[in-house]
């Protein structure tokens, strides 16, 4: 299936949650040969600095729940994104009522918190309405939906930016693509 680059984008933000690494102190303590001991949380010398910790088994579980549900969900037309909130909950963004095959799915993490969001959009249609506009719209540079499935987001060729009324321009997109639309104007350079 070829998607457009800024769908590509979209469909890797917001799949999971990241953190931000900062520097890492040793522990004051000596090691023993072949051993290292690393703190859990600031260092009392520099509290901005993140010590690298093992994870928790919670996030971890987590984190494999998210993993399965995203690889079993992602050819669903119904799915937007799997989300991972703070590292303990798990949102499942989905258009539609949950089916069987959902519950199913979700049944298989009994001890993984799992809410279910509906989106506003659906994922399945916006992705079909992209493709085709992609390929014979020549303003549109790129598309997105966003991982909550509220919007979509279109990138835009800078020219029409002096030209148009962007609300006009999102409410013309939006009519077309069945949800709201937020446009934004500039290029794509490939990677």
């Amino acid at each position: 299936m070829k998607l457009g680059p800024f769908l590509l984008a979209g469909v890797v933000l917001g799949a999971t949650s990241c953190a931000a690494a900062g520097s890492a102190r040793p522990s004051p303590r000596p090691e023993t040969p072949g051993t290292s001991e690393v703190q859990k949380g600031p260092s009392p010398e520099d509290p901005h600095s993140l010590q690298l910790g093992e994870g928790s088994p919670a996030n971890e579980q987590v984190s494999h729940a998210a993993s399965e549900l995203s690889g079993a969900l992602q050819d669903d037309d119904r799915l937007a994104s799997v989300e991972v909130i703070g590292g303990k909950k798990i949102v499942v963004h989905w258009d539609g009522p949950v089916d069987s095959r959902l519950q199913s799915l979700l049944g298989r993490f009994p001890d993984v918190e799992i809410a279910v969001e509906a989106t506003a959009c659906s994922p399945g249609e916006v992705r079909a309405k992209g493709k085709e506009l992609f390929t014979s719209d020549p303003a549109i540079k790129a598309f997105a939906l966003t991982p909550d499935g509220s919007s979509v987001k279109l990138l835009l060729d800078p020219s029409l930016k002096s030209k148009s009324d962007i609300d006009s321009l999102e409410s013309t997109y939006a009519e077309t693509f069945g949800c709201p639309v937020k446009v934004e104007f500039g290029t794509v350079t490939p990677a």
